[in-house]
């Protein structure tokens, strides 16, 4: 072989060489951190206890969740308390959050990723977080894009003042409205454990239904009026849910409100364990509200029988001290924390749900009319 064509096909290898190191440093630069990336907020981890103020921006909504030398609460929502695990894991994600690989400079295709800015188009904008120090100094704030994929938990993030984008390599996920930091769930109540409901409007009317025993479901309208009779079961039944599944769209101090109104409904519910839960809700500017009260009241509870061999206390004995067992403690706290969640609030819920808590007889009873007299005729209806 000549000397040329063997120079030829050497320099031919190292180009071929060349283009082979360059594909592999290429794809390796999309998917390794680019130098010196690491965390995202270096010195955070050694000051988050340091972060007593949260700002979010979905564009949507604009909050701050702020720390009180109680909880953590929604400035907006007058500090409702908000769920500190949602609070510690977001300031924790933030503060451990690794940018594993840097993706795209170009502001073109941040919309691609969920990163621009809050508000700055109808879909594909980030979520700014702030998180600031008793001073106000900014300790961290980072915009929170689409997650990587579906399943995946990390999320593209990038510097509000950086067009360099970043996948990161953690959850960092963010509740875009108020109501997504806070319990939103305030009764859990079962319709079988539900005796007997009361309605009680603004002028005294009082509508009262009873469940005769435990195991049966169909309430009873007590003091029936002359002349009138139960609507059917399927509609009168259903005021047993309603504290089932009670939660909130939207929440207020109890102080701006006027609960003497001429709009006033209570509704009172009462378990067959002795829980007592007292709504009354209003009207106002609109919208209808209502607070929620609750106790336990041991002379409304069932007997419960305690076994023989259960460790109960008797007084006197020797002096010495026991454990007294109490059968309604589980009960009691929870008529406890209903009453500790919901004391000095107002709530605003669905119309479906305000409607069950807004009761009168017109609801449950009507005239007792013969079946012949409904139908003069004998017509058949279809």
């Amino acid at each position: 072989m000549k000397r040329n064509s063997v120079v030829r096909l050497a320099v031919v290898a190292v180009a071929i060489t060349a283009l082979a190191i360059f594909a592999v440093q290429e794809q390796m630069s999309k998917t390794k951190p680019a130098e010196g990336s690491g965390r995202m907020f270096s010195g955070l981890i050694d000051d988050v206890n340091m972060v007593s103020a949260i700002e979010v921006n979905s564009g949507e909504e604009v909050f701050t969740i702020t720390r009180s030398e109680k909880d953590w609460g929604v400035v907006e929502k007058s500090s409702y308390p908000v769920k500190y695990t949602l609070v510690k894991e977001l300031i924790l994600g933030i503060a451990e959050l690794e940018l594993v690989a840097a993706k795209t400079k170009d502001p073109g295709r941040h919309e691609a990723l969920g990163l621009k800015l809050p508000g700055a188009t109808d879909s594909g904008g980030a979520i700014l977080v702030t998180l600031l120090s008793d001073e106000g100094t900014v300790l961290a704030d980072l915009l929170v894009g689409n997650t990587f994929r579906p399943g995946d938990p990390r999320r593209y993030v990038r510097h509000p003042d950086q067009d360099q984008t970043w996948l990161g390599g953690g959850g960092v996920d963010v509740g875009r409205e108020p109501l997504n930091w806070v319990e939103t769930i305030l009764t859990q109540i079962r319709h079988d454990r539900v005796r007997s409901v009361e309605y009680i409007n603004a002028v005294g009317d009082r509508s009262v239904l009873e469940r005769e025993d435990r195991s049966g479901f169909n309430f009873t309208y007590l003091n029936m009026p002359d002349g009138m009779r139960s609507l059917s079961s399927s509609k009168v039944n259903t005021i047993a849910g309603a504290l089932a599944f009670l939660n909130f769209n939207d929440v207020a101090k109890v102080t701006d409100f006027d609960f003497n109104s001429d709009t006033v409904i209570v509704a009172i519910f009462t378990t067959w364990d002795g829980l007592v839960v007292r709504v009354s809700t209003i009207e106002q500017d609109g919208k209808n509200w209502a607070k929620i009260e609750a106790t336990f009241d041991e002379g409304l509870a069932d007997p419960i029988e305690v076994s023989d061999d259960a460790d109960v206390a008797i007084d006197g004995s020797e002096g010495e001290e026991t454990d007294v067992i109490d059968p309604h403690e589980v009960v009691r706290v929870e008529a406890r924390e209903i009453s500790d969640r919901t004391k000095g609030w107002v709530y605003l819920f669905d119309d479906t749900k305000y409607s069950e808590l807004r009761r009168g007889a017109d609801d449950f009873i009507e005239l007792d009319i013969p079946d012949d007299a409904e139908n003069p005729e004998g017509e058949v209806s279809d």
